[in-house]
């Protein structure tokens, strides 16, 4: 354990980045946690995304908006104050209309290195 267990997470533009529509502050990316990710996405104007396979297992709980996850055939519409979940490997198209925002969390953090190596 560190000297400092407990952090806080501001926002930190280094650590955001763009998915299409949607604007993702990756909270947790400087503070060294070995398991778990989270952040905020945010839908300015709203839009979809592209297709992505997860390659992680994810959960979201919308703060403001909805949010509406794709899923093969399946819309599954969330609304402010909602928690859905996603599972490894399903490929979803998120949706968020304009003012959307959503705090998420992923499982592994490190899904990225794992991915490339």
């Amino acid at each position: 354990m560190s000297d400092q267990p407990v952090k806080l997470a501001p926002f930190n533009p280094e650590f955001t980045a763009q998915n299409g529509p949607i604007d993702v502050e990756r909270r947790s990316l400087p503070h060294g946690l070995s398991e778990l990710s989270a952040g905020i996405v945010r839908f300015p104007s709203g839009g979809s995304s592209e297709p992505w396979t997860l390659p992680y297992e994810e959960a979201f709980y919308v703060i403001e908006g909805q949010l509406s996850l794709h899923v093969g055939d399946e819309t599954v519409v969330v609304p402010a104050g909602e928690v859905v979940t996603l599972e490894k490997g399903c490929t979803v198209v998120y949706e968020g209309e304009p003012g959307t925002s959503a705090f998420f969390s992923l499982v592994p953090a490190n899904w990225l290195e794992t991915a490339e190596s």
